[in-house]
């Protein structure tokens, strides 16, 4: 519109008009569904109910709502004065709405991460001898420093230390022995790197040992479901927190990984784990989430999460992808961890494309040159 000179203040009447959304609801009751159809109908818009709600046969079911976003912000009004729960639908839609107008920037420790500016990555440093890439290569003080060195200087705005294999099968290790592996590196870490230290933890006694020695994330594959002090933990120490989703346990996650509904089941995962971080009182604006590629996924789950990514940018905060080098690149391209740098780089870039802030890659050099590429696409015209 203004490439073809039309007026400010008509661009900022018809802008609503052009914004298209189709949300799909929690399951509501089939009289509120039918009295939900009728007032989207009336605003312009459309409302996707099935059979059994049209003959209250069901007792709830979702819907699909179809429509602008003047479509909605007028149906939020209608809402206000029915019945039968539709008054905390309202208050949903107008929480999404919000949303999507106001997702900021990122605190981690005293920094601010504008996610417009570009997409951020996050350098892996495992320091175990048995992670599905890099196992035993970092095993030493002195090897793990120069890595992490290595990795800033290479464009990592993030070191993710791990003292703990979460790979398929993996079966864990105690918090004593996972902190003696993290926490003398992250004191080193933290004398000699200026970029932000984070720990792949889930255990809260290691989060708070690795806090206390200079870390200001704290990486969860549970979603805060493994160890219920964690968000308390995190919140404490005011730190950052990525909420992953997963099914299962490492030990489990990949035997026969089973969904009725991949995203919508993430979703949820991810909106719950959300919340457990609220109530602990971590800031809001130090919440990022992670679908968890590989993570209780199948194959195709995998590629079905890259493909429609975007969807999880309803829940309003930043989106982490961790796809380096993972077997659902290497089962595509019948090549072993050491060959799927090419696979990575695709991933990242689809991931990026779709909505992800944030990446965590062990080739950071590689990561970083491409992704300044896809970060220049996103950017232009």
């Amino acid at each position: 519109m203004e490439a073809i000179g039309v007026e400010p203040a008509g661009i900022s009447i018809m802008q609503p008009k052009g914004e298209f959304f189709a949300i799909k609801t929690y399951p509501i009751s089939s009289p509120a569904a039918n009295v939900l159809k009728q007032q989207m109908l009336a605003v312009g818009g459309e409302c996707a109910v099935s059979r059994q709600v049209i003959t209250c046969s069901a007792e709830a079911a979702p819907v699909i709502l179809l429509g602008t976003r003047r479509q909605f912000a007028r149906l939020i009004e209608e809402l206000e004065p029915q019945y039968f729960g539709l008054a905390k639908l309202r208050q949903d839609l107008m929480d999404f709405i919000q949303r999507l107008n106001n997702e900021g920037p990122v605190g981690i420790g005293d920094r601010v991460f504008d996610l417009d500016a570009k997409t951020y990555i996050m350098g892996i440093l495992n320091v175990t001898p048995d992670s599905f890439y890099d196992g035993g290569r970092y095993s030493s003080m002195d090897a793990a420093v120069e890595h992490a060195l290595q990795m800033e200087a290479e464009g990592a705005d993030i070191i993710d230390v791990g003292g703990e294999s979460t790979r398929p099968g993996a079966s864990g290790v105690s918090q004593a022995e996972e902190m003696q592996r993290v926490v003398p590196l992250i004191e080193k870490l933290r004398q000699r790197c200026s970029v932000p230290i984070s720990v792949d933890t889930y255990k809260s006694a290691v989060a708070q040992a690795a806090l206390e020695a200079g870390a200001q994330v704290v990486n969860d594959i549970s979603g805060l479901r493994f160890d219920a002090q964690l968000a308390a933990t995190v919140a404490r120490y005011k730190a950052t927190i990525v909420v992953m989703h997963i099914q299962g346990t490492p030990r489990d996650m990949q035997i026969n990984p089973h969904y009725d509904n991949l995203i919508d089941e993430i979703l949820q995962y991810l909106e719950t784990s959300v919340t457990l971080a609220l109530q602990a009182g971590v800031d809001t604006d130090r919440i990022i989430v992670d679908p968890g590629i590989g993570f209780g996924k199948s194959l195709e789950d995998n590629y079905t999460i890259l493909k429609y990514l975007k969807e999880f940018k309803s829940l309003g905060y930043p989106l982490l992808v961790g796809p380096s080098r993972k077997s659902f690149i290497g089962k595509v391209l019948d090549l072993p961890p050491e060959e799927r740098l090419e696979g990575t780089l695709a991933a990242v870039s689809v991931a990026a494309l779709n909505g992800a802030n944030f990446v965590r890659v062990h080739d950071v050099k590689a990561a970083m040159r491409a992704l300044k590429i896809v970060d220049t696409i996103k950017k232009a015209g």
